[in-house]
């Protein structure tokens, strides 16, 4: 993508800027990108018709990462349709902080826009809806995802964001999330006991590791790579299509080839910057979002299904198949680990929901 080779310079290019303007008596820098810090002033207002907007974009992603790419996928739509009128300025690669941090920046307006996994979402804004994409084996694959986010569970999502000032832009359906380790190839239910599993604090991936007799470890992500060339941990709980781009294959030996959780990351926008453009960039926006979902599911997501297990191989990562009967058996322990517990702590009203479309989506 064109943007993509510049995207490294847009966060040294916007200190520079805000550094100069300090010199002369105007507001202070935003943090530097090696991760933390305050976030940068959003602008006030989006201008008129036809003035150029700055909007800010943070992510926990590196370049390379096609949750990233697909950002700047966004972006170049935008520009196609309104050249020259979005100035944007992103950061990258947790530069202003966790997934949790960022959520909270675009709450309080400090930032634009971030892209947020749905257990993260809910660490900051208490909801609901998202919470189902955290579920063991509930969606079988990012067709079903999109499915159902076109035809519900968007708008779901949405009504329970409105309360905290935040509203969707558009989601990233990839790949689900598998395990990746250090010890032993893991194909069955038994060859999870006794490892210690990184996972995010969400009670899906916890509840996966424990009923299969593992042992759950609450990470940052920022913590993962050494934490596994250290030995602190056995393996990792993470998206496998962040897996080569994240360098992972260089501190793990056994990848397992079974989607766990399917789920996404959304692109959240605060809902005050958003109302404050003109219409044409509102639309902009909205258009440059649906070409993105289209883009994620129809080319990306089955290119990266298609190549990312040979380039795990390619790093010297052994890929473990998982029999149709053995994922029977990891699909069943979790159901009668969780399920029952899973829907009360969401909702029986919005899982009932979930389970009802389900089973009318598959029979179609």
């Amino acid at each position: 993508m064109k943007r993509k080779m510049c995207q490294m310079l847009s966060v040294t290019l916007s200190l520079a800027m805000v550094l100069t303007l300090s010199a002369c008596g105007g507001s202070t820098a935003p943090a530097s990108t090696d991760g933390g810090g305050t976030a940068p002033v959003s602008d006030a207002g989006g201008g008129a018709s036809g003035e150029k907007v700055k909007i800010s974009i943070a992510t926990t992603n590196v370049d390379g990462d096609p949750m990233q790419d697909l950002i700047y996928y966004f972006e170049e739509q935008v520009d196609e349709i309104l050249p020259g009128r979005v100035e944007w300025v992103n950061y990258t690669n947790s530069s202003m902080g966790s997934e949790r941090e960022l959520g909270e920046m675009v709450m309080n307006g400090g930032l634009d826009a971030s892209l947020q996994g749905p257990s993260n979402i809910t660490a900051f804004a208490p909801m609901n809806a998202v919470r189902l994409q955290d579920v063991p084996f509930l969606f079988k694959d990012q067709d079903e995802l999109y499915a159902a986010t076109n035809e519900w569970y968007r708008d779901m999502i949405n009504k329970e964001c409105e309360p905290y000032g935040f509203t969707t832009m558009f989601f990233e359906y990839f790949m689900g999330q598998e395990i990746e380790n250090t010890k032993r190839p893991v194909t069955a239910p038994e060859d999870m006991v006794g490892l210690k599993i990184r996972v995010y604090d969400s009670p899906g991936p916890y509840n996966f590791v424990e009923a299969c007799g593992g042992l759950p470890v609450a990470m940052a992500f920022s913590e993962v790579y050494t934490s596994l060339q250290q030995g602190a941990i056995d393996g990792t709980y993470t998206t496998t299509s962040s897996f080569v781009a994240d360098k992972l294959c260089e501190v793990t030996k056994y990848h397992t080839k079974m989607s766990i959780t399917n789920l996404g990351m959304t692109l959240i926008w605060n809902s005050k910057s958003l109302e404050s453009y003109p219409q044409d960039l509102k639309d902009a926006l909205a258009e440059a979002a649906k070409r993105t979902e289209e883009y994620c599911q129809n080319v990306v997501s089955p290119e990266v299904k298609e190549s990312v297990y040979a380039e795990i191989e390619a790093e010297g990562v052994e890929v473990n198949e998982v029999s149709e009967e053995n994922y029977q058996r990891f699909v069943e322990k979790v159901e009668a680990y969780c399920y029952d517990k899973m829907r009360e702590d969401i909702g029986a009203e919005v899982w009932d929901q979930c389970i009802e479309w389900l089973k009318e989506y598959r029979a179609r």
